[in-house]
């Protein structure tokens, strides 16, 4: 029988999908776990958060255009609201070191959702200075 060893790219990936996802577990989200293989459209790097995907990238060049290619394709496959890309920090295995990456646009979203100033269509939701008293 072959012992085949899995490229040490894929490792890597691999084992940084696994610290995001325990992190994850450990900080709140307790069904985070590593995606199953196999989808014919990529849908992110970990399941088990409801409308947020999560693409990890443990790389030596950090491409931060195509980062946020690929999450924004893969929150339409998966059809969720919320993303983010976790870029493991060189020297550090503690995703909370890490580099948590996104476009301007969902930034806006998350502080919208988090404020509830989501605008609406008759002007609502717009944040207002707070009264001077």
């Amino acid at each position: 029988m072959l012992d085949v060893m899995a490229h040490p790219n894929k490792r890597k990936g691999s084992a940084a999908e696994l610290a995001v996802a325990k992190w994850l577990n450990a900080n709140g989200f307790p069904l985070a776990r590593r995606a199953a293989a196999g989808w014919t459209q990529d849908r992110g790097d970990i399941d088990g958060v409801p409308d947020l995907t999560v693409e990890v990238k443990n790389e030596k060049r950090i491409d931060l255009p195509g980062y946020i290619r690929e999450l924004e394709a893969e929150m339409m496959h998966r059809d969720t609201q919320l993303g983010v890309v976790m870029v493991k920090r060189r020297g550090s295995a503690d995703p909370d070191d890490w580099y948590a990456v996104l476009p301007g646009w969902l930034w806006l979203r998350m502080a919208q959702i988090l404020y509830g100033t989501i605008p609406t269509d008759e002007g609502a939701g717009t944040v207002q200075d707070p009264p001077l008293d």
